[in-house]
């Protein structure tokens, strides 16, 4: 008898669970929070100098043309990095580049930061939650959580779609600031970069932190 009430008992447990399971993924499905079940493919790509700050690639090729010295010239990637490899196989290069039902994200350095943050250049987003962003953040950054990123259009549809926006969140590992691209993305928001080593890579590097917090700084 008492098998029998076990028996019982683990099948409801079972049953429910499977309820359970069933109800999240529906959930997940259809809720505009939900996880992705099969994780896309994500690229990342570093940028280089010439394509964050063209201006200064302008004055030093000037400089170089002005010495009438072609010698200097011959080992100028003009273009970009593979750009002589382009040259002589394109197929090769086109290759390096992925679908367009990929994500790929431009990833910037922390040096590269710092001198588009001298420059005041951009708008800078932290990815993490209210919370977190409360504790500590990069100075002159504005919080727009990843995982509420819909909660701020109104600010957002005001920015110019050509708009330079870096992003970030905790480190490589966080994907918060990949779900905040994804939305400025399907926004039509084109010229979108992520500083991938995140709050970590910012403190571990000893740089400023601001630890005020406004409404204004939310959103």
């Amino acid at each position: 008898m008492q098998k029998t009430k076990n028996k019982s008992l683990v099948h409801e447990v079972g049953i429910i669970i499977v309820i359970s399971v069933f109800l999240a993924i529906v959930y997940n499905v259809f809720s505009s929070k939900g996880i992705p079940l099969i994780r896309k493919n994500v690229i990342k790509m570093s940028v280089s100098d010439s394509l964050l700050f063209p201006d200064a690639i302008k004055v030093d090729s000037l400089k170089l043309i002005n010495t009438q010295d072609t010698t200097i010239l011959k080992d100028i990637k003009v273009i970009a990095p593979l750009h002589e490899r382009a040259l002589k196989n394109p197929d090769s290069v086109a290759k390096l580049y992925p679908p367009k039902s990929d994500p790929v994200w431009k990833i910037i350095s922390l040096e590269q930061l710092n001198r588009l943050l001298a420059e005041k250049r951009g708008i800078l987003l932290d990815a993490r939650t209210e919370e977190e962003f409360k504790k500590g953040h990069i100075p002159g950054a504005q919080n727009i959580p990843g995982l509420e990123p819909e909660k701020y259009v109104e600010q957002i549809i005001t920015q110019p779609r050509d708009t330079l926006i870096i992003i970030y969140c905790n480190n490589p590992d966080c994907h918060l600031a990949q779900m905040l691209a994804e939305f400025l993305s399907v926004m039509e928001f084109k010229n979108l970069y992520l500083y991938d080593d995140g709050w970590d890579g910012w403190k571990k590097a000893q740089m400023p932190i601001d630890t005020s917090f406004t409404k204004e700084k939310s959103r």
